[in-house]
């Protein structure tokens, strides 16, 4: 990280690239955490709402 520290602070327009590089990893990364938890509490409400026969077949 401190390569990019250097390169950020002299600015111009690869200051600026990477930048925006890091700006996007950093929206990917939240991205991905919120879809994660969306899913998780999607699974968890169907969870809950379903009855748990899942676990008690009868043949």
């Amino acid at each position: 990280m401190a390569a990019l520290a250097g390169l950020v602070a002299h600015g111009g327009v690869a200051g600026a690239f990477v930048e925006a590089l890091i700006a996007l990893a950093v929206i990917l990364v939240l991205g991905a955490v919120w879809i994660r938890e969306r899913q998780a509490r999607r699974d968890q409400r169907e969870r809950s709402e379903s009855p748990s026969d899942e676990g008690s077949s009868t043949s």
